[in-house]
């Protein structure tokens, strides 16, 4: 095990046999990603490395000093409910209100809910709050710089997923839907354990600053909402502990930010904002809130789609800008414009990319993670609840029919009624390279854009030139989605792996470069751009894009993709440009539920009552066969589902069409 042989303290490890090949091989790949920096962001990078060292050894300090005791009461003044008035006025749906009481009761149990695995029973005491269940491991109470993932063996995001604490919200809104007492007194007990056994900076839940980011913005929301004294002198203590460790570990390097950093300030706000009588807190509010409004600018393309090359993390990095400029917001810290509307903008694109059925699609990585616990039961892909929270930041809509009533979670952001849903419509967002064809019954999200993260793709798949498409509603041709992190490498990387989307593979190579040890980068190879669009008066949209991935092969490949779409169906045309033999590899990813079947020199797709053909217009013949291959709804959970594959042998240049449309006649 990573950990199992290192100290307490991070200043003192034992070399050890297998660590010292690792230290090299990483002392390398830093060695090149440095010689490929511009010198002056080598520079700020060398300095920022200096002062880093310089604050966490100030905060390895403090938390020798601390030790193990649990943190001392803290006062501080509330904030975050004063724009919504009582809490009287959070008025959660039925359904909402039964998802409340049973995530809070199974608090009470013991039961957990983390990402896609459902309620997970831990033992909420000590060492319990360490563990892994759904792969049997614990993770010693040790200093947190000597801990991490420990790949193949366990998942560390299912000990941090339970120690955000979004489960305390739900204890404190049940209190006050009910006035049952079990919760209120439960949320102390379960803090006080949690806190006791996690001391500032020892054990997993102190493994990087965005754990401890999202939890204080949850001690901030739980607080208030229960009112209890008890438990708000306990959270103002940690509320101090977390402010520093944050400000001590910030995520942050000159080259590259990215949703973990903005986490880092959102946590920062929240601490800052709740303990903003004293000079730490004021310092901590002034810092995050001043670079969470820089990093909105900078994480967000101009068209609002975020640099992560993932719908996932657009949507996880929208809701974390939200809640720290609502925080901002009703602290009376000026926001700049400029960040509103990008943050606006950002829902903007929720709101387009969002499926006919309401959900997002899967493009890139998805770790089914939210921000405050404010709404139970939350499908991570669903973004109304951030749509409707966002318009306390855009104000009313225009008047007229009434809205229906708002997500709980936008209730407690101030929001009264949640607006009618978004129709499908096309939509363009050249910043990510996503675009969006829709007309009649078609809806179509095309991938045409690069690794995201600037270059690093430690959250985009190589899914350059697939596309989800959905028909009368219904997803036919999907992504499959990211799976697990380090519990299962070879499934992390099979599922962001060419042939896992609806796009083409040139002799069993990647798009981008992928090192199978390096879970959280890729190559920079494809350099997709697209290259035209177009829309007409009778709804035809045509967009045109083109990758270098396999430029770098003996022969070099270019793929070059054509969609169009209108009201009788999608055409997809790929024109595959080399000179010397290739293996190509064409997949079509399904949506669990859709059946394919030879019929008449087609393919017909089904699913529920709608028939859907696939037919080959031009070009060499795709015989396409149906396979297995995971899928994964959440993180965490697999599924399985049907792949179309063709496999095709060129020795030059090949252009071949596809064409889907709504199949005439019934099933046979």
């Amino acid at each position: 095990m990573r950990h199992a042989d290192r100290p307490d303290r991070p200043d003192h490890r034992p070399d050890h046999g297998p660590e010292r090949p690792r230290r090299l091989a990483r002392l390398r790949r830093l060695a090149v990603s440095a010689a490929a920096l511009p010198p002056g962001v080598l520079a700020a990078e060398a300095g920022w490395r200096i002062a880093r060292k310089g604050a966490r050894a100030l905060e390895d300090g403090r938390e020798r000093r601390a030790g193990s005791r649990p943190p001392l009461p803290e006062p501080w003044r509330p904030f975050l409910l004063g724009g919504v008035g009582t809490r009287s006025k959070v008025a959660p749906s039925p359904l909402e209100l039964e998802e409340c009481l049973r995530e809070a009761d199974a608090a009470l149990d013991g039961r957990f809910t983390v990402l896609g695995h459902g309620p997970v029973a831990m033992t909420p005491e000590g060492r319990g709050w360490h563990q892994d269940p759904v792969h049997g491991f614990t993770w010693p109470a040790r200093h947190h710089r000597c801990l991490g993932p420990v790949p193949g063996l366990a998942d560390i995001k299912v000990p941090w997923e339970v120690g955000r604490l979004q489960w305390l919200a739900a204890l404190a809104r049940a209190h006050v839907y009910t006035g049952d007492s079990r919760y209120r007194d439960g949320a102390v007990d379960l803090l006080r354990s949690w806190a006791e056994a996690n001391p500032v900076g020892s054990g997993p839940n102190w493994a990087n600053a965005m754990e401890a980011g999202i939890r204080a913005a949850n001690l901030v929301w739980s607080a208030e909402i229960l009112g209890d004294p008890e438990l708000t002198a306990l959270a103002g203590g940690m509320l101090r502990d977390h402010g520093w460790f944050i400000l001590g570990n910030l995520e942050y390097t000159p080259r590259l930010t990215s949703n973990h950093y903005l986490a880092d300030l959102v946590g920062l706000v929240h601490a800052g904002g709740a303990l903003r009588h004293s000079a730490a807190g004021r310092l901590w509010l002034r810092a995050g809130g001043r670079q969470l409004q820089r990093e909105v600018l900078g994480q967000f393309y101009e068209d609002g789609s975020n640099f992560e090359a993932s719908t996932g993390y657009h949507r996880l990095s929208t809701e974390l800008a939200l809640m720290g400029l609502l925080a901002l917001r009703r602290l009376g810290v000026p926001v700049r414009p400029e960040a509103r509307d990008r943050v606006l903008s950002a829902v903007e694109v929720l709101s387009a990319v969002t499926k006919p059925d309401g959900l997002l699609p899967a493009l890139g990585d998805d770790d089914s993670g939210l921000v405050a616990g404010l709404q139970s039961g939350r499908n991570p892909r669903d973004p109304a609840p951030v749509l409707a929270a966002a318009t306390v930041l855009s104000g009313p809509g225009p008047s007229g029919r009434a809205a229906q009533p708002a997500p709980e979670l936008a209730q407690w952001c101030g929001a009264r009624a949640g607006g009618a849903g978004a129709r499908p419509r096309a939509a363009s967002f050249p910043g990510a390279g996503w675009y969006v064809l829709a007309d009649g019954p078609y809806w179509c999200l095309t991938e045409c854009g690069g690794v995201g993260q600037h270059g690093n793709g430690g959250h985009g798949h190589n899914d350059t030139l697939s596309f989800v498409l959905c028909v009368q509603g219904r997803e036919f041709v999907t992504d499959p989605g990211t799976g697990v992190y380090t519990a299962d490498p070879e499934l992390r990387n099979l599922l962001r792996a060419t042939r896992s989307h609806a796009t083409v593979e040139v002799d069993g190579e990647e798009q981008n470069r992928i090192d199978p040890r390096q879970l959280f980068t890729m190559g920079n190879d494809d350099r997709a751009r697209v290259v035209h669009t177009h829309g007409d008066s009778a709804g035809r949209q045509v967009v045109e894009a083109v990758h270098d991935g396999y430029r770098r092969l003996g022969d070099p490949v270019a793929h070059r993709r054509r969609f169009t779409l209108d009201r009788d169906g999608l055409t997809v045309s790929d024109t595959v440009d080399c000179a010397a033999g290739h293996t190509l590899l064409v997949s079509l990813p399904l949506a669990p539920g859709v059946c394919a079947e030879p019929r008449d020199g087609h393919t017909v797709l089904s699913a529920d009552d709608t028939l859907v053909g696939l037919a080959q217009t031009a070009g060499p013949e795709l015989s396409f066969r149906v396979e297995e291959m995971p899928w994964s709804p959440a993180y965490g959970r697999i599924d399985t589902t049907h792949v179309l594959r063709a496999t095709l042998r060129v020795d030059g240049p090949v252009t071949w069409t596809l064409r889907f449309s709504l199949a005439d006649g019934a099933r046979e």
